[in-house]
This record gives C-alpha cells, sequence and structure tokens, in this order.
C-alpha cells in the first residue's frame, strides 16, 4: 500500500477530516496527521487527549475486500503493528488489551478508533485512528498512562515512529486484505473482545 500523508498543525479528529476524505472517495492509503487535535476521541465517544506536539496522532483512509464483521481483524493488526514498532524502536514490551488498547507496563501508551461505512455486508471505508503517547512527561498524563519518553527518557520523532507503524501495518494489511478467511470461532472472539 502506498501511503499520501496530509500534516496538519491542528484539527479538530484526525479521524472526522478523514472521514470527510473517505466519503468523497479519497485513495486508500490517504493519512491525515496532526500535532494537536481539539476535539480528539476514542471508543464510546470517550475524549483523548494529547499535549500539543508530543504524541502521534493519525489516521488512514482503507478501501479493504473485507466483509463488515470481519473488520475488527484491522484494530488488531494496527494494535499490533503499534506494538512492535515500540519493540523495534524502543525496546518497549507492549501488550495488546482488547479491542483496542496497547499498555507498556500495565499502562496505556496508544489507543486505535475505527471508524467504517458500508452497506450491507460490504465496507466501502475504514478509517482508523491511532494515537500513542511520544514525549509526554508525567504530568502530561493521565495516571494509567504512559509514553515512550516516560519509559525510555528518550525523545522519539514523530516521522521515525509513524513511518515504522505505516511500514509494519502495511505488510499486514496486504497479507490479511488478500487472504483472510476467518473462521466463525475468530469471528466471534473478535466481536466479543
Amino acid at each position: 500500500m502506498r501511503f499520501r500523508i496530509l500534516h496538519y498543525k491542528t484539527l479538530d479528529s484526525t479521524n472526522n477530516l478523514a472521514l470527510q476524505f473517505a466519503r468523497v472517495d479519497a485513495r486508500e492509503g490517504a493519512v491525515i496527521a496532526a500535532d494537536f487535535q481539539t476535539q480528539g476521541r476514542g471508543r464510546f465517544k470517550r475524549r483523548w487527549i494529547s499535549a500539543r506536539g508530543k504524541g502521534l496522532l493519525f489516521s488512514i483512509i482503507l478501501r479493504p475486500h473485507l466483509k463488515a464483521s470481519e473488520a475488527p481483524i484491522l484494530t488488531h493488526l494496527a494494535a499490533q503493528s503499534v506494538a512492535e514498532a515500540l519493540k523495534s524502536s524502543f525496546n518497549l514490551e507492549a501488550k495488546l488489551k482488547r479491542p483496542n488498547d496497547v499498555l507498556v507496563k500495565g499502562k496505556k501508551i496508544a489507543g486505535i478508533l475505527t471508524e467504517s461505512s458500508g452497506s450491507g455486508s460490504r465496507l466501502d471505508y475504514v478509517v482508523m485512528g491511532i494515537g500513542l503517547n511520544l514525549n509526554h512527561r508525567p504530568k502530561e498524563l493521565l495516571h494509567s498512562a504512559t509514553s515512550i519518553y516516560v519509559e525510555t527518557g528518550k525523545q522519539a520523532d514523530h516521522k521515525q515512529v509513524l513511518a515504522e507503524i505505516l511500514a509494519r501495518f502495511s505488510e499486514k494489511y496486504n497479507r490479511v486484505s488478500k487472504s483472510y478467511k476467518p473462521t466463525e470461532k475468530a469471528l466471534k472472539s473478535l466481536q466479543h473482545a
């Protein structure tokens, strides 16, 4: 998959803009990134708060050849990609907390919000938003959250981390979108995760 990154200083939400673009047929692989979100959100309309310029905030437009019931696998692939990037670039052991969180030492370091549209069982598009705490100090985080800086004492480069996550996600997504045939058990576990 080829990515085209559109970067903004401030948006209400990267997912909101990506959804607007997806509705007017933006190509798969468009990535909307922002330094700051005024209305960042997670599941169940929870707010995603990130200090200006400290987090990696982006959304990807996807047009997968999957059924709507198979879409939860995409959130899992994104979480895996974030966890692998944290391990390879920062030697951080990350765990996935279903359905959409990535934890380090039991604290949230990243969250994923997947939104989609389609008709019947067919998906027209999926927008996958990812928020990753990069360079936050402890006072800029909730007690239940952490960041790469808190865990390593080192500043993370936004562009490098984004490139690493996108490369890992692209590899997984290409494999799954061409060959994914979920079992009934796999679908049930994704729906109830």
